[in-house]
């Protein structure tokens, strides 16, 4: 039992990178047994793998017993922005150190640097709102990764977010509410954007 455990973990872990790395891009087909023979496992942790992952809701069942990885409908994605803003207003004030926060934002490419810089402020968070906060995160880094093509310098906004919640500034607030306004009014091109960054470069869609 401890076997299979830790193969259906490492199966886990390895699907998770694989999403979040944008190796298996939005809509990806995964098929079971081909994704088993991929990580040497057998079919069965591969499955308890993409049971939980699909409870995450980072992937969903597909065609012929096969799964894909999820794709939102532009209000999904307005709702996870939304939801993903309300979850860091829950973990004010900041009680992670102010310069940490700062470099991350600042040495880290974006969306990683968004990644990094929520678990430091959440960190001292309860438990249930550390791990809402993982799962959108995860959720939407591939939105994260387009965000720069259709919304310029997101890098600058959200240096100049991290800074104001670092000193907590009065104006941390307003800057946070309106990072958050600009994307779930953009979600429809960003999901576009994501799909797009998808397809192969003759412009077919994936199978």
């Amino acid at each position: 039992m401890a076997a299979d455990t830790s193969a259906a973990q490492r199966a886990y872990d390895e699907i998770k990178r694989m999403i979040l790395d944008g190796a298996l891009g939005v809509r990806t087909r995964i098929d079971v047994e081909a994704l088993a023979g991929e990580l040497g496992l057998s079919s069965m942790p591969v499955r308890q793998a993409l049971g939980l992952l699909r409870w995450e809701r980072l992937v969903r069942p597909g065609r012929r017993s096969a799964y894909e990885v999820a794709l939102w409908s532009e209000q999904e994605l307005a709702h996870l922005y939304e939801w993903r803003g309300a979850l860091l207003t829950l973990a004010l004030p900041v009680l992670a150190s102010g310069s940490d926060l700062k470099r991350v934002a600042r040495t880290h490419p974006y969306a990683e640097a968004v990644h990094a810089v929520m678990r430091l402020i959440e960190e001292r968070a309860n438990a249930e709102l550390r791990r809402a906060a993982i799962n959108a995160d995860e959720r939407l880094f591939a939105a994260r990764r387009v965000e720069a093509e259709l919304l310029g310098d997101v890098q600058g906004e959200f240096e100049t977010l991290v800074g104001a919640l670092a000193e907590r500034s009065r104006r941390a607030g307003v800057l946070l509410k309106s990072y958050t306004r600009r994307r779930i009014e953009n979600a429809g091109a960003l999901r576009r954007q994501v799909v797009a960054s998808t397809l192969p470069s003759n412009g077919d869609a994936p199978g």
